[in-house]
């Protein structure tokens, strides 16, 4: 009797293995993955006059350095 639970649980356990387990470490290092795939990062510069840093799609640059604002690139 009790050799019968125990294949029962195996059973039981191999088949929350194979079909729940699988899905959820898969979908966790895919998340990983897209997350540096992801192209919503953006790489940050630090504006040559007054510190602040922007990302590179925002800055302003003038003769190869990065400013934050129009305004500290005309100072």
């Amino acid at each position: 009797m009790i050799l019968k639970w125990l294949i029962f649980g195996a059973i039981v356990y191999a088949v929350y293995v194979l079909f729940f387990k699988s899905k959820n470490i898969s979908s966790k290092s895919s998340n990983k993955s897209s997350k540096k795939d992801d192209g919503d990062s953006e790489e940050m510069v630090e504006c040559c006059e007054c510190g602040t840093f922007v990302a590179t799609k925002e800055a302003f640059i003038k003769n190869g350095k990065f400013y934050c604002s129009k305004e500290c690139m005309n100072k």
